[in-house]
């Protein structure tokens, strides 16, 4: 379950020591080491100047504001290590815009997980409240509208120098606005088991998946098959055959086979056939329905080039 964590009060550290020590003492690949750093969190949080510094700097060289910051909504980018990076994300308060464009902006009232495991602490304001629910992903095959076992665990808040630890692909939280302008700090611990991995959301009353996010590397590699599918030729087919029987991302494999379709038109049929076995419902629904359909004989058949 999602873990609040006990960090002992000490004298504060400024943004570059604490770097420093995430990459000189952590194994980001084990969760008891993240775990042990929550003192070193705390002690970032100690640095009443952080936000300040860094804005500070920001602002000097607008040319650079938040490069390579890959996070949405007001998040931002302090700093970054192999395999972790660290943000700061601002909570608004109600009032501040339009009530739709601050869910879309923050994601509130909309419980979702998270493709990576994080550690965060409180660090100015009084603090969004959260509700929590666990799930386990290996139940899920990810096709939204699939019912989902859901097990509530707490509401809580996250005031300041409260530390707070979130598993990846298993916590659901929903956040609720704040009453004021809150800020809390992150460390996020980028998954290398699976670059494929989505971020799902959920209706926590229904118990039920209501929709995923690609991954970067998984939405590349989708309009990398896309593009082959309009431009490709004969000689493209077997590409796009070996990414619709192996990719690893089911969300891949449905593109590279609707594309190999578009490709090789009824000469497809052996490939819609594998697929036709593949464990998850995306593809091999999208192979049978091809299948029935005619075997892509209503789609046009490249000319070799």
């Amino acid at each position: 379950m999602a873990y609040t964590l006990p960090a002992a009060r000490q004298s504060s550290i400024t943004l570059a020591d604490y770097l420093d020590h995430i990459n000189a003492t952590v194994d980001t690949a084990d969760t008891d080491s993240v775990l042990a750093s929550a003192d070193a969190l705390s002690a970032l949080n100690g640095d009443a100047d952080l936000l300040v510094d860094h804005l500070n700097r920001e602002l000097a060289d607008l040319a650079s504001w938040q490069n390579g910051n890959p996070y949405m909504g007001p998040s931002l980018l302090l700093g970054h290590g192999e395999n972790f990076s660290v943000r700061a994300n601002i909570w608004l308060p109600p009032a501040r815009m339009s009530l739709h464009e601050e869910q879309t902006l923050h994601s509130y009232e909309v419980p979702h997980d998270h493709t990576f495991s994080f550690l965060t602490v409180g660090h100015f304001g009084p603090g969004y409240e959260t509700t929590i629910w666990e799930y386990d992903p290996r139940t899920v095959t990810g096709v939204p509208g699939e019912h989902v076992e859901l097990r509530l665990l707490e509401h809580t808040d996250l005031p300041r120098g409260k530390v707070m630890y979130y598993r990846a692909g298993r916590d659901i939280h929903t956040q609720h606005q704040p009453p004021a302008l809150s800020v809390s700090l992150n460390l996020l611990i980028h998954r290398q088991d699976d670059p494929h991995a989505q971020q799902r959301f959920f209706d926590t009353d229904g118990g039920r998946l209501t929709g995923n996010t690609p991954s970067p590397a998984t939405r590349s590699h989708q309009i990398l098959c896309a593009l082959a599918g309009c431009l490709g030729d004969q000689r493209t087919a077997p590409f796009l055959e070996h990414l619709a029987t192996t990719h690893p991302s089911p969300a891949v494999r449905a593109s590279a086979l609707d594309n190999s379709v578009r490709v090789l038109g009824p000469d497809a049929e052996p490939v819609l056939l594998q697929a036709a076995d593949d464990p998850h419902p995306a593809v091999h629904g999208l192979a049978r329905s091809t299948l029935d359909s005619g075997t892509g004989n209503d789609r046009q058949v490249k000319a070799t080039r």
